[in-house]
């Protein structure tokens, strides 16, 4: 499977609020805070499980006039760090509770 075609949401076990721009994220597991910047937030937000990762590049490439391609790749590899940190999932289809 495309990884661009993959839906990323919050993982069950964090909680995660946007505040004035900046996500701030508390991981259950490891009792820790982490803050994410501009960039990051903007992608912890769009990973609602409706946006796919090549959907949430296309809204970074708007907003922050970035090369598509560049923008893929980039947001492909800052979600899956935040899947190792077990703050998202990725889903196959949008909505849905299958990997």
């Amino acid at each position: 499977m495309d990884p661009r075609n993959l839906y990323p949401k919050p993982h069950p076990q964090t909680a995660g609020r946007v505040i004035d721009g900046e996500a701030i994220l508390l991981l259950a597991e490891t009792n820790e805070i982490q803050v994410l910047n501009e960039v990051g937030s903007r992608i912890f937000a769009l990973a609602d499980g409706q946006h796919s990762l090549a959907a949430i590049a296309a809204v970074l490439t708007d907003e922050y006039e970035v090369d598509l391609a560049q923008a893929l790749d980039d947001v492909d590899a800052f979600v899956r760090q935040l899947v190792d940190q077990r703050v998202l999932i990725l889903h196959d289809q949008p909505g849905t509770d299958n990997g």
